[in-house]
């Protein structure tokens, strides 16, 4: 077995994941962006002129600069020969494009034009860019939510958003508040939880769908829906202390500040080893392991809590959630989130007792469920989910 923390040999037999968008925040000027094959499109469109024009321009300064692969970006000013003749139309793409240039995108990569427009269509800006060949993409980012960054090297943190091409080498992490999915090129999904960074290293993956996945848990917590291999395939992901290698399809892996690494396993089978030994996994079944030790035996997972209320149901303001004590349980986590997938902004309470005042944000339909944790801080099963309804 290679030591704990050794540095990972990067591989690629990929193929390069599409773009598929690039989430914006709800304020966004552009109502969302979308890199699709040389062309860079708005959520909505993007009119010649105007305030809410130059800050969607900025949003796509910042966004091209976070993809070193783009070498250049055209901007054309579609507009009615009304407005295009005598240079007035390529006044208006030059416009357009020194704020690309001011707000950080070198004017040797921006260009500008202005063809012809619809006599019978407002006028409007649309943007194009060029992309060099760079390395293979292993995973995407296919949900977000807070802070999320990737760095590679020593290489400053940028943040993210879904549907970024991830590669080899990356670090990705969120911070306090931050989530994240990584869609892996082998079909498997990556959930990083608040606090966490993961280091992406090898990916292979043959015709004959033998795969070789190594990844290094830095800090925090992931969960792994792993996709199913070929005879001979290998997943692991490494902390400081131990190796978890898959032999099942879900599970969970900690790395705790202390340097203690801990496997909770959903699904399947995983094999927890360090040093000085290692021990399998089953599902319902976690173990830990603590420095210079061996993996502990494995435990019992915590059942799932049984929900009481609210099953459905409006209420005029956030309601009081209630369930069921699980025998062992130290505290409860309880999330709450907007959509049943929990992929979105998910608020996270702890309790003590079998009960919490939602924290509800507002008016709408929420979701929720719970997991118990025992003393040591492995998490259990979660609970079944139910929703509530606020009025407005």
């Amino acid at each position: 077995m290679r030591k704990a923390g050794a540095r990972l040999m990067l591989s690629l037999l990929l193929s390069t994941l599409p773009v598929t968008g690039f989430a914006a925040e709800a304020d966004s000027a552009c109502g969302g962006l979308t890199f699709d094959n040389g062309r860079l499109t708005t959520g909505r469109p993007l009119e010649a002129k105007g305030a809410r024009t130059e800050a969607c321009l900025r949003e796509v300064a910042e966004a091209v600069k976070a993809r070193p692969a783009i070498r250049s970006l055209t901007v054309a000013a579609k507009l009615p020969d009304a407005e295009r003749l005598d240079g007035q139309g390529l006044a208006v793409a030059k416009a357009a494009a020194e704020v690309l240039v001011s707000a950080g995108i070198p004017r040797t990569r921006v260009s500008f034009v202005a063809p012809p427009g619809d006599a019978n269509t407002p006028g409007q800006l649309q943007l194009a860019y060029v992309e060099r060949p760079g390395p293979l993409a292993v995973a995407r980012l296919r949900t977000a939510s807070g802070p999320v960054s990737a760095s590679l090297g020593e290489g400053e943190p940028k943040p993210r958003v879904a549907g970024d091409p991830l590669y080899a080498g990356e670090l990705v992490a969120t911070g306090d508040t931050g989530r994240a999915e990584l869609a892996l090129a082998d079909g498997s999904h990556l959930f990083l939880s608040p606090h966490s960074a993961v280091r992406l290293g090898t990916l292979e993956l043959t015709a004959e769908r033998q795969r070789k996945v190594l990844l290094d848990l830095v800090k925090g917590t992931v969960e792994t829906q792993a996709a199913p291999g070929g005879a001979g395939s290998t997943f692991e992901v490494r902390t400081r202390g131990a190796v978890a290698g898959v032999r099942g399809t879900r599970f969970r892996v900690a790395q705790q500040e202390d340097g203690t690494s801990r496997v909770e396993t959903l699904e399947g089978k995983v094999a927890l080893g360090a040093e000085q030994g290692s021990v399998d996994v089953g599902a319902g079944f976690g173990s830990r392991a603590k420095p210079a030790q061996a993996p502990e035996a494995p435990r019992a997972l915590l059942t799932a809590p049984a929900l009481e209320r609210p099953r459905g149901g409006a209420y005029p303001k956030a309601p009081a959630l209630v369930w069921k004590a699980v025998p062992g349980a130290k505290l409860y986590r309880v999330e709450l989130a907007a959509t049943a997938d929990f992929t979105g902004d998910v608020r996270v309470q702890e309790s003590a007792n079998p009960t919490v005042d939602a924290a509800a944000p507002g008016a709408g339909k929420w979701f929720w469920r719970v997991l118990a944790v025992d003393a040591d801080g492995f998490v259990g099963y979660p609970s079944k989910i139910f929703s509530f309804d606020v009025a407005g």
